[in-house]
């Protein structure tokens, strides 16, 4: 009779458990993108529904060996991870890279957009006017829950903001500095939730 990994890991001594786990995370860490979907228990299709792309694109990224960072920290966001760069010189020294250019402190507000029909958008400006405005691909109101909750929005304001889009059509504000604004977003922030650069005010 096949037993459960927990019945046989409770009978394992201390040291063995803990080399077992340092051996899972050691393979977490060599991972292909289609293993890390799987040990994450999800299939292309959950992918592709939460990217708001054909199944067939999750296909060819997991397949590709050249694309787009941005493409990729989408995919690693999809499933609950945070892409981090890092380079790792001979004599064992690493650095994390974690700079953005020109935008990398420059304070953001973001609106959120109805477009009609069932669409959405999130855009960001500079909140001192200067500067490129970044903005998400539309989508449905899913895909607005996610661009939110990657943006750290408790769920009681999303459900709020949604309610009010699906109400009225027009943008509502959702991050500042103002009296009637809860929050300034930095640009890892909008890099997280899927933004992209769109144009220069």
């Amino acid at each position: 009779m096949a037993r459960n990994y927990k019945e046989l890991q409770a009978k394992m001594d201390p040291a063995s458990r803990a080399d077992n786990k340092q051996r899972v995370r050691e393979e977490l860490q060599r991972m292909a993108l289609e293993e890390l979907r799987g040990a994450k228990q999800l299939t292309q299709a959950d992918m592709a529904e939460m990217l708001d792309v054909p199944q067939s694109s999750i296909s060819r990224i997991e397949q590709r060996a050249d694309m787009y960072l941005s493409t990729l920290r989408n995919y690693i966001h999809a499933i609950g991870g945070e892409l981090r760069i890092q380079a790792v010189f001979p004599d064992g020294g690493t650095v994390v890279i974690d700079r953005f250019g020109e935008y990398e402190e420059r304070p953001y507000v973001v609106d959120a957009m109805a477009e009609g029909g069932g669409v959405f958008r999130l855009r960001a400006r500079p909140l001192h006017r200067q500067g490129a405005v970044f903005s998400t691909k539309p989508f449905k109101v899913s895909g607005l829950t996610r661009a939110m909750r990657a943006l750290h929005l408790p769920d009681a304001q999303i459900a709020s903001i949604k309610a009010s889009l699906e109400k009225n059509a027009g943008s509502i504000e959702v991050g500042g500095s103002g009296s009637s604004i809860q929050r300034v977003f930095i640009i890892q922030h909008l890099v997280a939730a899927g933004f992209e650069e769109t144009s220069v005010e």
